[in-house]
C-alpha cells in the first residue's frame, strides 16, 4: 500500500471508485441525485482539482483523498475493514488537514471520525444536490508540541 500524489492516470481510477462509493453509500441518503454523481463528473473535477488530489495504490487506486485548504472534501476507500480509510485520514492530519463535513445521517462516517479523535463543532442544514440536508462539521483538535528543555 502506498499513499501518494495523484497523476493524471489515477483520474479515471479515482472517478470510478468514487461514483460507485455515491451510489452504494450516498444514494440511501440523496436518493436518486446521487446518480448525478457519475464517472465523468468526478473525472472532470479531479482534473481540476489534481494537485489536491492524494490516492491509496493498493495494486491499483484503492483510497481517494481531496484535501483543499485544510479541510477534508472527500475521503473514500473500495473497501472498508482494511486500514485504508485510517491510514488516508492520517495522511491527510499529517498534511494539515483540520476541517471536515458529513452528512448527519452518515452513521459510519461520524463512527470512523469519532474514533480517530474528531469532534463535532458544527451542525447545520446547507443545500445539495438540489435538496436541503443536515450536515456535520468535524474537527481534529491540533496537539500543542511539548516543549524541549
Amino acid at each position: 500500500m502506498i499513499i501518494r500524489g495523484a497523476v493524471a492516470n489515477d483520474i479515471a481510477p479515482a472517478a470510478a471508485l468514487m461514483a460507485q462509493a455515491y451510489v452504494a453509500h450516498f444514494r440511501p441518503i440523496i436518493g436518486a441525485a446521487a446518480l448525478g454523481f457519475d464517472q465523468a463528473h468526478f473525472e472532470a473535477r479531479f482534473a481540476r482539482e489534481l494537485a489536491e488530489l492524494t490516492v491509496l495504490d493498493a495494486d491499483g487506486v484503492s483510497g481517494v483523498l481531496l484535501v483543499k485548504e485544510g479541510h477534508i472534501a472527500m475521503l473514500f476507500v473500495a473497501e472498508t475493514g482494511l486500514g485504508h480509510g485510517a491510514a488516508l485520514l492520517a495522511h491527510g492530519e499529517a498534511h494539515g488537514a483540520c476541517s471536515l463535513e458529513v452528512f448527519a445521517n452518515n452513521e459510519g462516517a461520524r463512527r470512523f471520525y469519532e474514533r480517530a479523535g474528531w469532534q463535532v463543532t458544527g451542525d447545520y442544514v446547507r443545500e445539495f444536490a438540489g435538496a436541503q440536508h443536515r450536515f456535520l462539521r468535524y474537527e481534529k483538535p491540533m496537539i500543542p508540541a511539548r516543549r524541549q528543555g
